[in-house]
């Protein structure tokens, strides 16, 4: 694999670990807070988890040839 997919895969890996942190960092703080809308906050969880999801699909599709990053021109 080349050096930009590689950089590419592991920036998306990055950020897909940082969106399911935050994810984790919400329900905590959620959970101190009182008349927190606990629907809001599922559902914004459930949005990180999903992105997440998403980014390292486009990692597993970078691994598999699929996705590759061309050189700025």
């Amino acid at each position: 694999m080349k050096k930009s997919a590689l950089e590419l895969k592991r920036d998306l890996s990055t950020i897909a670990a940082n969106l399911e942190s935050t994810a984790g960092e919400i329900s905590r703080l959620a959970e101190r807070v009182n008349d927190v809308d606990v629907v809001a906050v599922l559902h914004l969880m459930n949005q990180q988890y999903k992105d997440a999801d998403r980014l390292r699909a486009y990692v597993d599709e970078i691994r598999a040839g699929r996705i590759t990053r061309a050189k700025p021109e």
